[in-house]
């Protein structure tokens, strides 16, 4: 048996609800003169596991020849498919789908006239749900017929399909160009995070234009990837208040459209993280209060509706709503107590969201308990990204994870540890070419420090402020500073207060 098979087979059965599972058996069972066929006992083997085992499912199964037991996995695969698929037939691109395959065999059957009668019904259905793509294969089917066979439509007919194709067309042009202008600038951000000077974000500013579509007004506001585009641009350039508008123009689009809210809400919870995470990093409490509450309202009434998929996307986005909200209100304790709430919670979705999602909440996580003065809570989450092994990919966590590494040994004492992280570090930095002014400013900080007498460095953490405090005018020097406020922690040293209060106290002061 074919260990990659089996390894989807186990995930697939285990994602599956009791009704997807009592309806797969049903449908398995409904043509069978067996009791209970042999996909049916694989089905059951690999639904008792709670932890993939291929040797126990080989075992089970001992008596048959492996080529027999691997077109056995196939066809239970296969079957699996088809019972979810009939089972979720109200998906309106699975009844398009249908209804395509049943004019296909009405056209084979030299039926025509019903031919054409069933892709009219998968044309309209495609048309109210806008999936342009599935209509452009419907229009070009009866492009097919009418051109082979007289079916007795009217005169006009021909003309009719040309220009709805050519209109598609066009359509498509331009709504490919912005997907692909989306993508492009989705997969820089996953490998290098924001901008850290302006020979990048020169960089990314090419990229943009020279791939977004020479007519910008074409079927701009009216693709989601127009929107996708521009959110993505102006929040890998740092500019967080056009990223939040054109983030809310792209929220705006589904509210006046119910139709595509109803077909596609996970791109609707995606839209409102770019409005919540624009509106974190302008440090507007206020507002990003406001988003929240209504982003928890959609999905506490939609949830039961929701697929598994869709329900990934809203706790995933909702939590990350959540653990910034006590970034920006200051309340690094309450945030730390409730770390532990979010990773029971995190366990059930665990294998379901992907790597960089999963460092961007441990480096969350470790933020929080660093300001609640949680340092080997802090070091733990930390840890989990520095050892992680895809070290290619989400860069800029990577460096940052790294760098408040440094701090948090500093603030246990671990002199020789951070002795040997300054180097490490160090050389880490300089070959993603992510060593930023705050970063030198600290190192150099360290180097000198880490064996004196803690009492006798106020001046130098005076000194060290005030050099920061220049630095940071720059926007791209701001990066580093989002989740861990070296300023405050400076103060907190040289005032001999918590940094939580010293946080707090400015964010009270801000109306937080």
């Amino acid at each position: 048996m074919s260990k990659q098979l089996s390894y989807q087979l186990y995930h697939l059965i285990k994602r599956l609800t009791k009704a997807e599972k009592r309806h797969f058996k049903l449908y398995v069972k409904r043509n069978s003169s067996e009791k209970e066929p042999i996909i049916v006992k694989m089905f059951d083997a690999f639904d008792r596991q709670n932890e993939f085992d291929e040797e126990k499912i080989s075992k089970v199964f001992s008596d048959l020849k492996p080529n027999t037991l691997s077109n056995h996995r196939a066809h239970l695969y296969e079957q699996l498919l088809s019972s979810i698929r009939l089972l979720h037939n109200h998906d309106p691109s699975i009844r398009i789908k249908e209804l395509i395959s049943y004019a296909d065999v009405l056209h084979n059957k030299g039926l025509y006239e019903q031919s054409l009668i069933q892709l009219s019904r998968a044309k309209q259905l495609a048309s109210k749900n806008k999936m342009d793509i599935l209509k452009l294969e419907i229009i070009e089917l009866e492009k097919k017929i009418e051109t082979r066979y007289v079916t007795g439509s009217t005169p006009d007919r021909a003309i009719e399909l040309t220009k709805e194709s050519q209109e598609l067309r066009h359509q498509f042009y331009f709504s490919g160009s912005w997907s692909d202008l989306a993508l492009k600038l989705y997969d820089y951000y996953l490998k290098f995070g924001p901008v850290k000077g302006k020979e990048q974000q020169e960089q990314v500013t090419s990229l943009f234009i020279e791939n977004a579509p020479m007519q910008e007004n074409a079927l701009g506001g009216d693709t989601i990837f127009y929107y996708q585009s521009y959110v993505w641009y102006y929040h890998i350039i740092q500019n967080f208040p056009l990223c939040y508008k054109y983030a809310k123009l792209w929220c705006n689009l589904f509210d006046q459209n119910k139709i595509l809210l109803e077909d596609e809400p996970e791109m609707y919870i995606r839209g409102y993280h770019n409005v919540l995470s624009s509106l974190f990093f302008c440090d507007d409490v206020k507002r990003f209060r406001e988003e929240l509450r209504r982003l928890e309202v959609f999905v506490d009434l939609r949830k039961d509706s929701f697929n598994e998929n869709q329900l990934i996307q809203a706790f995933t986005y909702l939590e990350t709503g959540k653990l910034n909200l006590f970034f920006l209100e200051g309340k690094f304790t309450e945030g730390a107590k409730y770390c532990d709430v979010f990773e029971n919670k995190l366990k059930a979705y665990e294998s379901r969201i992907d790597i960089h999602r999963k460092m961007v909440f441990q480096y969350k996580m470790a933020s929080l308990k660093f300001g609640s003065g949680d340092f080997h809570g802090s070091l733990k989450h930390l840890n989990i990204i520095v050892n992680n092994p895809v070290s290619t990919l989400k860069e800029d966590i990577q460096s940052y994870a790294r760098f408040l590494s440094l701090i948090v040994h500093y603030e246990l004492g671990n002199d020789d540890l951070v002795y040997f992280q300054i180097k490490s570090t160090y050389r880490f930095m300089l070959k993603l070419k992510d060593f930023q002014k705050v970063h030198a400013a600290i190192f150099k900080f360290l180097r000198k420090s880490i064996y004196m007498d803690r009492k006798s460095l106020i001046p130098y953490f005076k000194e060290l402020r005030e050099e920061l405090l220049v630095v940071i005018q720059d926007k791209f020097e701001r990066r580093p500073m989002l989740y861990l406020d070296l300023v405050s922690w400076l103060e907190s040293k040289i005032y001999d207060r918590p940094v939580e209060e010293v946080i707090r106290s400015k964010k009270i002061d801000k109306g937080a």
